[in-house]
């Protein structure tokens, strides 16, 4: 089953999608492509979470989105002479379907529902970013914390109805500060708060969500 918008084709569409790519595996800080790259091939991620990134003045690497399973990189490969202008690195083991755009031209003419679908995921990847360049302007860092372990529980199953959800994926004070829009000490800082308040507990390289409510709470108010 194909994660985000392709998991709704019809089963015989989506065996025809995977059918079409061959699929890529990457180690945690392994590159998928640089900005250099000439974009001829589509990544659909089907396990674990993608950055993107550019480098600042300074060669200061500075992050333009994270991007979990069910997302599309490098989309300007749907346009011929392209290239992908920006950095694509592994935040953790990551397995990528890779389509070449021949295949993507035969798969949504044989297929019009994956030209669908391809739409539709770039349409609600198009409605993240606005929502998280509207949270780096409105939302205080301890927000932006709270708002992205909650979608770290979501992506890994939901919240059990009793008791703390570990997070399986290892996630390090770094990963947390590229997905918020801050720096490691902050985030670190942070973290401690929130422990401090009963929101969660650490453990090596481990997060344990305790409370959900409270969490939800932070996410709406900043930390005083």
């Amino acid at each position: 089953m194909l994660p985000g918008a392709f998991g709704t084709l019809p089963e015989t569409a989506q065996a025809q999608v995977m059918a079409a790519g061959r699929v890529g595996r990457w180690a945690r800080a392994g590159l998928l492509f640089h900005p250099e790259d000439a974009a001829e091939t589509l990544f659909v991620i089907l396990r674990g979470a993608v950055r993107l990134y550019r480098l600042g003045s300074g060669a200061r690497e500075v992050t333009l989105d994270v991007h979990g399973p069910g997302a599309l990189l490098g989309v300007s490969a749907l346009t011929p002479g392209e290239s992908y202008n920006v950095y694509g690195e592994a935040m953790d083991d990551v397995e990528a379907l890779m389509l070449g755009q021949d295949a993507l031209h035969r798969l949504t003419g044989a297929q019009p529902a994956v030209g669908v679908a391809l739409t539709e995921q770039i349409t609600r990847q198009t409605r993240g970013v606005q929502e998280r360049l509207s949270g780096l302007v409105f939302l205080e860092v301890s927000q932006r914390l709270a708002l992205a372990l909650l979608n770290l529980a979501e992506r890994e199953g939901g919240w059990p109805e009793e008791g703390p959800i570990a997070l399986k994926d290892r996630v390090s004070h770094q990963d947390l500060a590229y997905v918020v829009g801050s720096t490691r000490e902050t985030i670190t800082k942070l973290l401690g708060d929130f422990r401090t308040r009963g929101l969660l507990d650490l453990g090596y390289r481990r997060i344990i969500l305790t409370d959900k409510g409270g969490l939800q709470r932070a996410s709406r108010e900043s930390l005083r």
